[in-house]
């Protein structure tokens, strides 16, 4: 019995598969078409895998170029934005007190008008009128030291731009379209007009005008000679 399980033991060796050497238990014989069919797809893989490497560079490479250019085009709007924002702020900071120093040219006008007729006055009282000269000054070095100046009108040629003519006036003296008087001093704040000067606008006298007129009708004459001329000449024949 001991003979026949030794048997059935060395049969069972000769059925399981040899577990030993390199390729654990497999087939010497079938190996190297496994390595064949391995190389065969090495070969085949590079070449695919590099066209679609090289694909993908390339996609790749155009996002990066629009991402730039996206870049700089926000870029150059936000510096566009900053320098808009920083010209309006400079702008306004210039310019930030313009209705307040309107507002006080009332007062220096309203000043000087109260000096103006103290001046004028017999019975004025000399201390109260230097104490309001002495304001007036104060006022109008405060409007200079933050550039509100007058500037000169009377006897420039009438500007539009920086006059309001109230009236005109005949003037032999002045040329035409200049300004004869002014009734209420024009400002400056810093190059900007802050208030018209209001003035009386010269013009051509009426004689002036008529001795202009005077040279037309002269030069017109001689056609009315000719036609009586020739009304004599009818006569004679």
């Amino acid at each position: 019995m001991d003979d026949s399980r030794e048997q059935q033991g060395a049969d069972n060796e000769d059925v399981l598969p040899h577990t030993d050497g390199e390729y654990g238990g497999l087939d010497p014989d079938v190996q190297p078409e496994q390595e064949l069919s391995d190389e065969a797809l090495a070969s085949e893989g590079p070449s695919d895998a590099s066209e679609r490497f090289r694909e993908e560079l390339e996609r790749k490479a155009q996002e990066v170029i629009e991402a730039q250019n996206k870049y700089l085009r926000t870029y150059a709007d936000f510096e566009n934005y900053r320098k808009r924002m920083q010209r309006d702020m400079a702008e306004f900071r210039k310019y930030a007190n313009e209705q307040l120093a309107l507002d006080l040219l009332g007062v220096a006008d309203h000043l000087g008008l109260a000096v103006k007729h103290a001046a004028e006055s017999e019975g004025a009282n000399k201390g109260v009128v230097e104490g309001v000269e002495l304001v007036l000054k104060q006022l109008q070095n405060i409007l200079e030291k933050y550039n509100v100046k007058p500037f000169r009108s009377e006897r420039e040629p009438f500007n539009p731009a920086m006059h309001d003519a109230m009236m005109q006036v005949e003037r032999d003296d002045l040329p035409e379209n200049t300004v004869a008087q002014v009734f209420q001093e024009g400002y400056l704040y810093h190059d900007k007009v802050l208030r018209h000067a209001k003035v009386s606008v010269s013009k051509r006298p009426a004689e002036t005008a008529a001795a202009c007129q005077e040279p037309a009708a002269e030069n017109a004459a001689p056609k009315d000679d000719v036609v009586v001329d020739e009304e004599i000449d009818e006569t004679e024949d």
